[in-house]
């Protein structure tokens, strides 16, 4: 009976390292973090009594939906890693507190971790990372310091305190003002309120930062700061003449524009929509760099600019100007200005017209750099996803010049009407005088246009010598996939022309999969991508849809939408989503050796 028993337990043994082989096999992927609000702050001085220093929010992937065993790191200058002083949450980014307002989990599967810098950390230049089941994170710039002050905005407090946690100041605007807050600051905003009407910040005297002395206004964990501006703009940079600004996890309602840009600046985890009832009006965008926003200094709001993670959501409507964007991307000076990154943002249900918008006019400048747009999620959009494009550029100025990358995006309904958005377009690229180089890799767009549209097309480069329309810039389409779901044309049957560089895309129509592609990608993939599911807008795909190895290697795409990298398998794989099954060895089938000593009576 007992060398039954032996064997018994052999087996189980066996059966369970098998099990774990597998499992470890089918592991989950490595953590990933994509961006932090602030990247520079005081290694002390928080005194909220759980912390140490700079209260930092990150977002990433595969962090998981609370802490349990994970860790989160500084690794200061000297190459020290320390815990954090303090986790103040650590969850699932679905806009609930104590996270902030912005919901990526819903679309992107964002998690995100507020946490307090250690005081034992070295100034200077460090690393923030995360180890989540035994596997360790890429890192995060941070620069600690032991300048600047933690200033606090609370319930109850005084604007003629110190603005300290025991100290607190009443209101944000006093807060932001320019004559209260320095270089290098932090302003929490502790408690849970509500400003009606517009901050401007700078009003009272110019305050810039630099490039280790951001200044920010956040949100401290556990709180919500309401913006609600029915008749102007939320929060707005008084003249663009104040640069280095952070704004993080706010939520602002705002008739024309949500948070007016700082050059050098970063809008990060916010929710920009409009005042309820209010339809958004103006000439400007929810965020990003508005149109006439001129810097009397010669440096435009939109250098160097950080758009990241925010939620902007219900903005515009039927009665919303031609004027009014979404997002809004210009420079508008004969100059050139470091270009800026606008990525994993969700865009949903707006109204105002083009969903990332790309814009010059008269005096058009150049950026210099690539200007990043990526993983971001745009869905039922009035006007074109994805706007590039210019008029009436002056003669003596430089034209729309740079490069601009746009890759990974998932684009859902986009070109849907308004009286003054009647062309439903995914991306478009139009304008004379605009000379950007696009590069359009690896996008998923499903289903465009709206019946009430005039025209109905998925991509678009106008083409129409001697009209301000016409692109004169040049495009690579290069590993897309388009799909029609309503009977409508790819591209234009007139006025249009072909990318410059184009190749390994995948065009489909689920209501009519005879339709003709277009005439200068007649050789393209023409078949179902076989997505895991539509109607839950899961643009994953199935192990035998046919984009899968037949993109071509693209070295500035090196992770899919999902942060899984690229590429998988034998190739890279068509669209915004890379099929990852195929990257999980098999399970080890060999038994386990017996395990030895022991002995039988």
């Amino acid at each position: 009976m007992k060398t039954i028993h032996i064997i018994i337990c052999l087996v189980i043994f066996a059966s369970a390292m098998f099990i774990a082989g597998a499992g470890n096999a089918m592991a989950a992927e490595a953590p990933v973090l994509y961006f932090s609000d602030i990247v520079n702050g005081p290694k002390s001085g928080l005194g909220d009594g759980l912390g140490e220093g700079a209260i930092v929010t990150v977002w990433g992937v595969n962090l998981g939906n609370s802490q349990v065993g994970s860790k989160i790191y500084f690794r200061d200058s000297n190459s020290v890693s320390v815990e954090a002083a303090h986790v103040y949450y650590w969850k699932n980014a679905d806009g609930a507190l104590p996270g902030g307002p912005a919901d990526l989990y819903a679309t992107h599967k964002i998690q995100e971790i507020a946490f307090s810098i250690p005081s034992a950390a070295a100034d200077g230049a460090g690393k923030i990372f995360v180890t989540v089941d035994g596997k360790t994170s890429n890192e995060l710039d941070f620069y600690a310091r032991s300048t600047g002050t933690i200033r606090f905005v609370k319930t109850g407090g005084a604007d003629s305190g110190a603005g300290s946690w025991p100290s607190p100041w009443a209101t944000v605007t006093y807060a932001v003002r320019g004559n209260t807050a320095g270089a290098g600051d932090i302003i929490y905003v502790a408690s849970t309120m509500q400003y009606n009407g517009r901050i401007q910040y700078g009003a009272s005297a110019q305050i810039d930062g630099s490039a280790n002395n951001h200044i920010a206004l956040v949100a401290y964990p556990d709180a919500r700061f309401t913006v609600n501006s029915e008749t102007n703009s939320g929060i707005s940079n008084y003249y663009t003449q104040n640069d280095w600004w952070v704004f993080s996890k706010l939520k602002v309602k705002a008739y024309l524009g949500t948070i007016g840009s700082s050059a050098n600046g970063r809008t990060i985890g916010c929710e920009h929509t409009q005042p309820d009832g209010i339809e958004a009006n103006g000439q400007a965008g929810a965020i990003g760099c508005t149109a006439g926003e001129y810097n009397a200094r010669g440096t435009n709001s939109a250098n160097n600019l950080k758009i990241f993670g925010n939620y902007i959501h219900d903005y515009g409507g039927q009665s919303t100007s031609n004027k009014e964007h979404a997002t809004y991307f210009s420079l508008r000076n004969n100059f050139t200005a470091v270009a800026p990154e606008v990525g994993w943002n969700r865009l949903e249900n707006n109204g105002a017209r083009f969903g990332i918008h790309i814009y010059d006019e008269n005096e058009c400048g150049e950026f210099s750099g690539t200007f990043k747009v990526h993983h971001n999620y745009i869905k039922n959009q009035v006007g074109a996803g994805i706007n590039i494009g210019t008029q009436n550029c002056a003669l003596n100025a430089l034209g729309f010049r740079g490069t601009i990358e746009v890759y990974n995006n998932v684009i859902v309904s986009p070109g849907l009407y308004s009286p003054v958005a009647t062309f439903g377009h995914g991306i478009m690229l139009y304008g004379q005088r605009n000379y950007m180089n696009v590069k359009i890799y690896n996008n998923t767009i499903y289903g465009y246009g709206d019946s009430s549209n005039t025209a109905n097309d998925v991509f678009v480069i106008w083409y129409e010598p001697g009209s301000v329309n016409n692109f004169d810039g040049t495009a690579e389409l290069v590993n897309n996939i388009f799909v029609d779901t309503r009977g409508y044309q790819y591209t234009p049957s007139s006025k249009e022309r072909a990318p410059n560089t184009y190749s390994n895309n995948l065009w489909y129509s689920t209501s009519n999969p005879t339709l003709a592609l277009p005439s200068w990608d007649s050789d393209a993939l023409n078949s179902n991508p076989l997505f895991t599911d539509t109607a839950s807008e899961n643009f994953s795909l199935q192990p035998n849809s046919p984009a899968i190895d037949h993109g071509a290697s693209i070295a500035a795409v090196t992770n899919d939408f999902s942060a899984v990298s690229r590429p998988r398998g034998a190739g890279y794989d068509i669209g915004a989503l890379e099929y990852t099954d195929q990257a999980t060895p098999p399970p080890d089938t060999t038994p386990p050796s017996p395990p030895a000593g022991i002995r039988v009576e």
